[in-house]
């Protein structure tokens, strides 16, 4: 086998495993150990698949020292003469009568005013407080929710939140105010949720789903979002080793394809009436990167993956070690039709070398 065919044979395999693996790797451990935000609608989802949410954590409250801070001081005056003088009898007292004294006072009474009508925020209460009244109730006794969150039963130290534990199975957007923060994995399984269960339109209109509706109840979408993101992890570091090539490359090929149908082919062909080919979404700028970026992102790793699956691990590869090749592999056994060692290969028939390989006529005697 001539050198330029051996390395075509050997390297493109390789190259493509290895974009494939340290792609994968990098968006599956992204999604395992990456946050994201979400709020409303999302959340609420999220929290009725059961997984739990964390809220993000408050400032901390100002202490004493920085509220003396909050009061700037007064610039300090020049200093006021007291001696009179003598040929002036009006300035007996001139004390009382200094108009930068008298413009100091009225500054500090105009700044404790503002401090009585508007307090800061965050400061200490006083130190009595009237008595409250007890109760063989031990939920009267606990002071009311102020925060305006009602998700559920947290743990508080002053102004920072813990884990939410969801006590209710049913959440609505209401319930999340504020953005609450979860693991990136989760947004496999809000996808899933949507992609199920759409809702509604503005007119109160069923939305067609792009996904068969039982993916929309527990604990499918959280179970689907981890398979998803372990699947991306582990079959990427497969095709770097070049093990389990073909099944490997197959699975990252299947999750592209899944993925491509939930964020692009799906909602183009079931949600719309204008999709290319009516099945590929329709942009304003059909040349936009922005626009089509993702989808020809997604088709690329997906037509890679398949091209790795017809081609397999290659020469550079684990699976040479582990599985026996093939008795005609061309890797380790050569071309099949050349002759073999210590054997000269038989003359050529003058008549027949003078024919072309396509000429399948008789040969003249």
């Amino acid at each position: 086998m001539r050198l330029r065919d051996s390395i075509a044979l050997t390297l493109p395999s390789f190259f493509l495993r290895l974009v494939l693996g340290i792609t994968f790797i990098w968006a599956g451990t992204g999604k395992l150990m990456g946050t994201m935000q979400v709020s409303g609608d999302d959340a609420a989802r999220l929290a009725n698949l059961g997984i739990d949410l964390n809220v993000i954590e408050a400032a901390p409250a100002p202490t004493e020292t920085d509220t003396d801070e909050l009061i700037e001081p007064l610039p300090q005056d020049p200093p006021v003469t007291t001696d009179p003088s003598p040929a002036d009898p009006d300035t007996e007292n001139p004390d009382l009568e200094d108009p930068n004294l008298e413009n100091q006072a009225s500054e500090i009474i105009e700044r404790l005013n503002n401090a009585v009508d508007n307090p800061p925020a965050n400061t200490t209460p006083p130190a009595e407080t009237p008595e409250q009244p007890t109760s063989d109730d031990p939920d009267a006794n606990t002071p009311p929710n102020t925060s305006g969150n009602t998700i559920g039963r947290a743990i508080t130290q002053g102004t920072r939140w813990t884990r939410v534990q969801n006590t209710t199975a049913d959440r609505s957007a209401s319930d999340f105010p504020e953005p609450v923060e979860c693991q990136r994995v989760y947004s496999i399984a809000l996808m899933i949720s949507k992609a199920a269960d759409p809702g509604l339109t503005a007119d109160s209109q069923p939305i067609t789903p792009i996904m068969p509706a039982k993916l929309a109840n527990r604990p499918w979408p959280k179970v689907l979002a981890w398979c998803a993101a372990i699947t991306e992890l582990v079959a990427g570091g497969f095709l770097i080793l070049g093990l389990l090539t073909r099944l490997s490359a197959f699975s990252t090929f299947f999750v592209m394809l899944v993925a491509m149908w939930m964020t692009q082919f799906g909602p183009a062909a079931l949600h719309t009436n204008d999709a290319i080919l009516g099945f590929i979404p329709r942009a304003d700028d059909l040349f936009s990167p922005v626009a089509y970026g993702q989808l020809f992102w997604q088709l690329a790793l997906a037509t890679m993956s398949l091209a790795v699956v017809f081609l397999g691990s290659g020469a550079i590869g684990l699976d040479r070690l582990f599985f026996s090749p093939h008795s005609r592999d061309p890797y380790l056994h050569g071309d099949p039709k050349a002759a073999p060692k210590g054997q000269r290969k038989a003359p050529m028939n003058p008549a027949t070398a003078q024919r072309s390989e396509f000429d399948r006529s008789p040969a003249e005697s």
